[in-house]
This record gives structure tokens, sequence and C-alpha cells, in this order.
């Protein structure tokens, strides 16, 4: 069934939220917030910690030693090593799940979720295999669930599917080519934290005035400066939207989705003539 308002969908992911899941007293470590959102979604009883902390930066950061310790004691390790294989890790954990590793910020894409869901399923099941059917059960429902996500996406970024975006950082191109919506220029350098030199900013610019209807996507995780110099020297008013790609580790990955089209529905409502 397709959900033709986000109130609807909303309602829904309250209702999976507070539906009975398995009890488990397993422990698992995630090195990104929205892997535990996703481990969540098949058992919201497992025991997850977050190597990451609120707040911190994730291309600069250090495990502490109090979180060594913890990983250590872990049973599963669930990473993605395409955005965390910078991280000076521990040489080998036991069992690692490692979701892709050629794909950066999978966790952004109902699509790429859906390929990741079957993989945690099995892992958590190995774990516990006296709960295979009702991780497999939560499972059904959690692809169900990024289908209703994946259309609500598609609704929410109708107008930018026109419009087309200049984005900060690269955590949403992989979404926005699989929505089919124009991405002009990225202005963060290869090098994390690191932007275009002047150059590549007049070019963006040059991109920008071309195209005055685009919006400027920026992320609330990380600095957007060169935004800020593009909508400052723009002859338009672009506009902008700032999504959060990391959210939280209580944070439930459908919550976490929801969350950034609310604030893509807001600010399209606020551009309307």
């Amino acid at each position: 069934m397709i959900f033709h308002n986000i109130g609807q969908l909303i309602m829904a992911v309250a209702v999976t939220m507070s539906a009975p899941f398995c009890v488990s007293a397993t422990e698992i470590a995630v090195t990104l917030p929205p892997l535990a959102g996703l481990v969540s979604m098949l058992d919201k009883q497992m025991q997850v910690i977050c190597l990451l902390p609120a707040g911190a930066d994730p291309h600069h950061f250090q495990l502490t030693p109090r979180r060594i310790e913890a990983l250590s004691r872990t049973q599963l390790l669930i990473r993605a090593s395409f955005d965390d294989g910078g991280w000076p890790l521990p040489p080998s954990h036991a069992h690692t799940l490692n979701l892709w590793p050629a794909t950066g910020h999978g966790w952004l894409n109902p699509q790429t979720v859906r390929t990741a869901l079957p993989l945690i399923g099995n892992a958590l099941t190995r774990l516990h295999p006296e709960q295979e059917q009702a991780i497999t059960a939560s499972l059904h429902q959690a692809l169900k669930q990024t289908r209703d996500i994946e259309q609500a996406w598609h609704e929410a970024l109708s107008a930018a599917k026109v419009s087309g975006i200049l984005m900060q950082h690269p955590a949403w191109r992989g979404l926005m080519q699989s929505m089919d919506v124009p991405v002009f220029a990225v202005l963060e350098s290869t090098h994390h934290g690191h932007e275009h030199g002047p150059h590549k900013l007049e070019h963006a610019l040059a991109t920008l005035n071309q195209h005055p209807d685009a919006w400027l996507l920026a992320d609330s995780n990380h600095s957007n400066r060169a935004l800020d110099w593009l909508a400052r020297h723009s002859a338009h008013r672009p506009h902008r939207i700032t999504l959060n790609a990391l959210g939280d580790c209580g944070l439930p990955w459908p919550q976490l989705m929801l969350q950034n089209i609310a604030q893509i529905r807001t600010m399209s409502e606020q551009a309307r003539p």
C-alpha cells in the first residue's frame, strides 16, 4: 500500500515502533549512529553501542580507550567501511559485518538500505537462532517501510527534480541520483572538510546563476561555508535546506528519514509564491 501523505506514513512508523519486538541481551557495536537505527528496525530491544559519540566529527574521530574496551565486549561489529575506513579501529573483531564497502552514506538511500537489511537480519539470526521467526517478520515489515519512505522521498523531491541541487557535502548525492534529482555541484573536495578553491567556487556560482531555482543543500554535521558564500554572491535568493545525515544512536532509521523529509516539505511550502 502506498501512503498518500506524510501524516499517514508518520502514523505507520509510530505504530511499528510501538509494536512488540524480540528481546535480546546481545550487545552490538556500530561505527555510525544510523547503523544502530537499522538494527532497531529488526530488533528494537537489541543492545547497541555507537562508537561515534553524539556531536563528534565522523571524519576526525579517534577511539578512546573506553570505547575500545566497550567494543571488545561486543559480539558483533557493524560498520560501513567506505565512510569509517579512516578510523583507527582495532585490527580485528571476532564478527564484523561491513555494509556498503564501495558506497558512501548507503544508509541515506532506501534502495541500498533494502540490500543491507537482509544482511543485518542474517547476522542477528546467527547470534540468536531462536529468534529467527521474529527477526524474519520484522525484516518483512522493515523492507516495506523502505518502499514507503522511498515513495515519500519521491514526493518531497518532486520540485528538486526540475530545479536541481548544489550541495556542500556528498552525503546525499546517492539518494538524489536515485531520485533523478540533478546534482550540479558538490562543494566539498575529496578531502572531508576541505572546500574547493576559488576557481571551483566561481564555477559553482555561475552554475547557480544559470539555475536560479536550484536548491542549496547543507548538512548539519559539516561546515557549510561554501554554501554561505554562494548564497551571498548569487544574483538570486536561492532556496536553502539543511539535512541531518547522521541522527543519533537512539533514532530508528524511518524516523531519521521522516525528519529530513519534513525539513524538505517545510522549505518547499515556504518557497511557494
